[in-house]
């Protein structure tokens, strides 16, 4: 039994059934309603007048996001495409070089040079 006709029963039940309104008909069906009509009018009217949009309008955003993000992804393989160019490029510039033509080797040698200096005055000391 649904909360409406709980209550509609027990006032029948206190007011009596001779009260001289129109009589309800106990049809096994439950009220599901817990609004009043008034209530139920204007929530539908308050649904027609939201931001909902048509499916019409829906596919055509959703083609329009997806077009957008199309071209965004080209942007971003296109700017990979560069950057990996750029890459290759200075690689095959130090190959180019060779091995034996490291800018810091000179520095290198010399610092070499001083700690192994510095190591064995350090020993025969």
């Amino acid at each position: 039994m649904g909360k409406n006709q709980a209550y509609k029963a027990m006032q029948r039940a206190r007011v009596g059934s001779g009260s001289g309104g129109p009589e309800e008909v106990e049809d096994g069906m439950v009220d599901g309603s817990f609004h009043t009509p008034e209530w139920h009018a204007a929530r539908l009217a308050s649904l027609n007048t939201s931001h909902t949009i048509t499916w019409e309008e829906y596919k055509k955003k959703q083609k329009e996001e997806e077009l957008r993000k199309g071209e965004l992804e080209k942007d971003t393989d296109r700017m990979m495409r560069e950057y990996r160019a750029q890459l290759d490029a200075e690689r095959a510039r130090k190959l180019a070089q060779g091995r034996n033509h490291s800018s810091s080797k000179s520095n290198h040698s010399k610092c070499c040079r001083s700690s192994l200096f510095n190591f064995l005055t350090c020993m025969f000391v």
